[in-house]
């Protein structure tokens, strides 16, 4: 059966290729790029390879959460059903220097999880109107205790990280929320038919690279690659389609996955009063109110 797909980060790496996967399957979908040129380039290359795909472009900028709100509200007033909801799109800050968005919030945190906090709660209206909808948002195995760099430290006093900010930090912390996130929503959503779930695609060092600069960019597009431990775009994107429309998913949800099985996810992410209590911080920072 054919789904209506929205997801983020369409324009490049895995939102792109997952799109265009999708969309060969024989699924509309919707992919929101950071600008038009993206979006449009991203359409023409599969309309150019797929004619017969159905596949729209949107631009949105997801630092911008005015924005986000903006486009979540139009498109539930489109009056269609939204099948899936993909939150593909992120940022792996590298810079020791801290980084705000327009709207004053720290980047990672902003684009790795308010800015599907913000989508889903607009586009909430869309995805009720589907027989039996998916929220899909990628996490990653980094916020595992242990993990290399800097150590998982989410501070509910100072969750932008002003005091004491680390890249590596910035980017687990916000991992660990969008599993907050993810098990919350669940719990709220119930019991409409809509299922919430988390995703690590593995280490994919084609897109890493985009988030590096010199030596180390050609490490991670040219060496890493090759790599026993590192996946292919191509099959992180067959696990993200998996997660969309597979149909032993139907009524799957609060689940962690990697690699098309679940997995399981840190003890602190799993924290039902934690879950809430990052919930309620979204509410407050973006003014969204999500599923009740």
């Amino acid at each position: 059966m054919a789904r209506t797909v929205l997801l983020t980060g369409g324009g490049r790496g895995l939102g792109r290729a997952t799109a265009e996967k999708l969309a060969v399957l024989g699924h509309r979908v919707i992919l929101v790029a950071r600008n038009p040129a993206a979006a449009d380039a991203a359409v023409d290359e599969i309309l150019h390879r797929h004619p017969r795909a159905r596949v729209e472009g949107r631009s949105v900028d997801l630092s911008a959460l005015t924005e986000v709100g903006s486009y979540a509200s139009t498109e539930a007033e489109r009056g269609d059903p939204i099948d899936v909801l993909f939150h593909i799109a992120g940022v792996m800050q590298t810079s020791a220097t801290r980084r705000l968005t327009v709207d004053g919030y720290e980047e990672t945190l902003a684009v790795n999880v308010l800015a599907p906090f913000v989508l889903t709660a607009g586009v909430l209206p869309a995805l009720e109107r589907s027989a039996s909808a998916r929220v899909v948002t990628v996490s990653s195995r980094l916020h595992l205790p242990g993990s290399r760099g800097a150590p998982v430290d989410f501070d509910f006093d100072d969750p932008q990280l002003a005091r004491g900010y680390n890249p590596d930090r910035a980017y687990k912390n916000s991992k660990l929320a969008v599993l907050w996130f993810t098990y919350e929503l669940q719990r709220r959503l119930a019991p409409r038919p809509i299922t919430a779930n988390a995703v690590c695609p593995g280490f994919v060092p084609a897109t890493a690279a985009a988030s590096t600069t010199g030596v180390m960019r050609f490490v991670m597009s040219s060496v890493m690659p090759h790599m026993p431990f590192a996946t292919s775009v191509d099959a992180a994107a067959e696990s993200f389609v998996f997660m969309a429309v597979d149909p032993s998913l139907e009524g799957v949800g609060g689940k962690f996955f990697g690699e098309q099985h679940p997995i399981e996810s840190s003890p602190q992410s799993r924290d039902p009063e934690q879950s809430r209590r990052f919930w309620e911080l979204a509410e407050r920072l973006t003014g969204a109110v999500g599923a009740r």
